[in-house]
């Protein structure tokens, strides 16, 4: 049968979650969404996403304590995650790497063509860093 990846996107921003949201479902991805990492957790329980775009700065639970959260259940130890930051941070960098994140960008850096090239990548198993020049 046809396969559609399913991505959730945890973004507080409602404007960047729908211009997300919109360009995944035209490239043929099976869209959910979460407006915090709390929200976010029960969405997970429900969709069982196969990635996750995760914005780092949320108000109440933020990326990375969510991805804490996340990691703590076996089936989700290694669901792909990549990370989006509004600020260029190295500890955020080292922290998400031990979380398991693949790959961490900076807003505003990338086109969304490209986010969903690398989504793409990833969901195929590819681990190649890619987007040289906009990650962290």
């Amino acid at each position: 049968g046809f396969f559609m990846p399913k991505v959730l996107i945890v973004e507080d921003a409602q404007e960047q979650l729908e211009l997300f949201a919109k360009s995944f479902r035209r490239a043929g991805f099976d869209v959910f969404g979460a407006h915090d990492g709390g929200h976010a957790m029960d969405r997970v329980r429900d969709v069982k996403p196969d990635i996750i775009l995760l914005d780092q700065m949320m108000p109440e639970v933020d990326g990375t304590t969510f991805l804490q959260n996340l990691r703590r259940f076996p089936k989700y130890k290694h669901t792909p995650v990549i990370l989006i930051t509004g600020i260029t941070d190295k500890t955020l960098k080292s922290k998400a790497t031990n979380l398991g994140v693949a790959d961490v960008l900076v807003k505003g850096s990338f086109q969304l063509k490209d986010l969903i090239a690398l989504v793409r990548q990833r969901l195929a198993g590819d681990q190649q860093p890619q987007l040289a020049g906009t990650t962290l």
